[in-house]
């Protein structure tokens, strides 16, 4: 267990990536992880100290997020075991690593070309052992079904699931821009920008207690690189100081707080306009405010603390169409954004309103308590994330005139499906919310109404779409056990699991790609990135079916 003393930032107040913190707040990590940690360096970086970190190296991903398209991938990357003085975020190119993925086929015709056959039968392969068929399209000339790549012995199949290598993830097609942030990133929030197109990479940063932004900007040119990161990079490729809101010494709110430590949990809402950050530690929680038009990036606004301790997820929630008018002035019933936040080893959620710097906030942006409701589905709760599907609403309000507020106000009551993937015990608990036409206490309020059993070490719950025996988009619910390493597929109308995928060791974040059928999953423990198949019309499906990065022990681990 590590004991060096919190750093001090420039003017005076403690700075803290204290691995201990980590260890117990940040996910139910595995002892090999923790004996890895142990064999680590005996103190807590400054991001100035240490090595400069390998920038194009996939390395204790924390965060992932898809660009709208779905052709480009964000991954944080968080330094977790100190061998460098840096994280880093990366931005890789996903239509070129799915044209990588194997061809799926059922028979030869779907493989097109004469030359290529379908990979159906059992194969013997010598040294990796018998293998089924993949359904994969096969060149003849090829080296099996995994070509280059080669086919993983089984003993490797066993902690990194796939049947074939992973493909370097340094290749310049793929990997097209990384920066370095601090060290001990914690997540990863993707806004798309609602003017200029493009949009900002919102990270916190433990390390130098911080909100990193990173700009994304859009290309013009089918083909060129469609998303940039923009960060004020030197030479070093590091984000300066103006991208690190808290880390500047004049970084205060108006009335003169501080920027809190051990900064974790982050979300922002829908427009980007304001972002919510939870503090660990301390039983706080920070508000800035994201200015699209500033060359400063987001401002810290507010400070809000005498919180439960340990504030550790933060989820915003979806605005209803109608109360969008509302706060373009255009109606008057007094809606402000709200922000659902979780607390370590607590059975409720607490909801804050966010009041932006007009009439109801004449001194400055701030955030309320609104209400707090009881997770009252079980005893005790540690919920590590929260998924909020707003598609029933969405339906709704697509078929309104935009200028039909008594329809839209009808649809404003249509419930929010939630999902919280909870820790102890091991369960997706399942709720909705009450009408949030109105700005009363009452409204946003959250039903949990039933709990399903996971497997051990839930870490992140995500909505998204598989592609369905039909063809069609159907909604599921993910969520990762980092434990237990799988990936359990919940159906959300039928109520059934419907598959649990093997993952490798330590699996954290997860990313949708609707569009294509594709989940992509970041492996902690081991520094790699998985592709999951999601077409339920393959016989592949749910099925991690290409690695990007070569996996690598923690020190100390196997």
């Amino acid at each position: 267990m590590l004991t060096a003393s919190p750093r001090q930032s420039a003017h005076g107040r403690p700075r803290s990536p204290c691995m201990q913190r980590w260890i117990r707040l940040y996910s139910p990590l595995t002892m090999v992880a923790a004996a890895a940690l142990s064999s680590a360096a005996s103190g807590c970086f400054e991001p100035n100290d240490g090595r400069e970190p390998p920038l194009d190296r996939i390395y204790f991903p924390t965060g992932l997020a898809l660009s709208p398209d779905g052709d480009r991938l964000y991954v944080a990357n968080s330094d977790w075991d100190l061998q460098f003085n840096a994280g880093s975020v990366q931005v890789y190119d996903a239509a070129q690593l799915r044209a990588r993925l194997p061809r799926y086929c059922d028979s030869d015709a779907d493989c097109g070309a004469p030359t290529t056959h379908c990979d159906l039968l059992p194969s013997d392969r010598g040294d990796v052992g018998v293998i089924a068929g993949s359904h994969w399209c096969v060149n003849p000339d090829a080296l099996g079904p995994c070509g280059d790549q080669g086919i993983q012995a089984s003993a490797d199949r066993f902690l990194e699931p796939g049947l074939c290598g992973a493909i370097d993830n340094r290749d310049p097609e793929l990997l097209l821009q990384s920066v370095g942030i601090g060290a001990f990133a914690t997540g990863l929030v993707y806004r798309p920008n609602p003017a200029r197109g493009g949009g900002r990479l919102f990270v916190p940063v433990r390390s130098d207690a911080t909100l990193h932004w990173i700009d994304v900007r859009a290309g013009d040119t089918p083909g060129t690189e469609a998303h940039e990161l923009e960060c004020g990079q030197a030479g070093n490729g590091k984000c300066d100081a103006v991208h690190r809101p808290g880390h500047r010494d004049s970084e205060r709110t108006r009335i003169g707080q501080d920027l809190p430590v051990e900064p974790f949990g982050a979300d922002a809402t829908e427009d980007g306009d304001a972002i919510v950050v939870s503090y660990q530690t301390e039983g706080k929680i920070s508000l800035f405010t994201n200015d699209w038009d500033s060359l400063d990036g987001p401002s810290l606004a507010d400070v809000l603390d005498g919180l439960p301790i340990s504030p550790i997820h933060v989820r915003a929630i979806p605005v209803p169409q109608i109360a969008r008018l509302d706060l373009q002035g255009a109606q008057e019933l007094g809606y402000r954004p709200g922000f659902w936040v979780a607390f370590r080893g607590n059975a409720f959620l607490e909801l804050f309103r966010y009041y932006d710097s007009g009439a109801a906030s004449p001194a400055g942006p701030y955030l309320s308590l609104a209400s707090a409701d009881v997770l009252s589905t079980t005893a005790t709760a540690d919920v590590a994330s929260i998924a909020i599907d707003g598609s029933k609403r969405k339906s709704c309000e697509a078929a309104c005139a935009p200028s039909d507020t008594a329809c839209l106000s009808l649809c404003a009551g249509v419930a929010l499906d939630v999902f919280l993937a909870n820790r102890a015990p091991a369960s997706l608990l399942l709720g909705q919310t009450l009408s949030t036409r109105r700005a009363e206490l009452g409204n946003d309020r959250l039903q949990v109404s039933d709990t399903i059993a996971l497997d051990s070490g839930p870490s992140s719950v995500t909505i998204g779409n598989i592609i369905d025996a039909a063809g069609q988009p159907g909604r599921r619910v993910f969520v990762t056990a980092f434990d237990a390493r799988t990936l359990t597929i919940y159906d959300p109308v039928t109520r059934v699991i419907e598959a649990r995928v093997l993952t490798g060791r330590g699996p954290t974040a997860l990313a949708i790609d609707d569009k294509h059928g594709l989940a992509y999953v970041a492996h902690f423990t081991d520094s790699y990135l998985g592709v999951i198949d999601l077409d339920r019309r393959h016989a592949t499906f749910g099925t991690l079916i290409l690695g990007l990065g070569e996996p690598t022990a923690p020190r100390g681990g196997p």
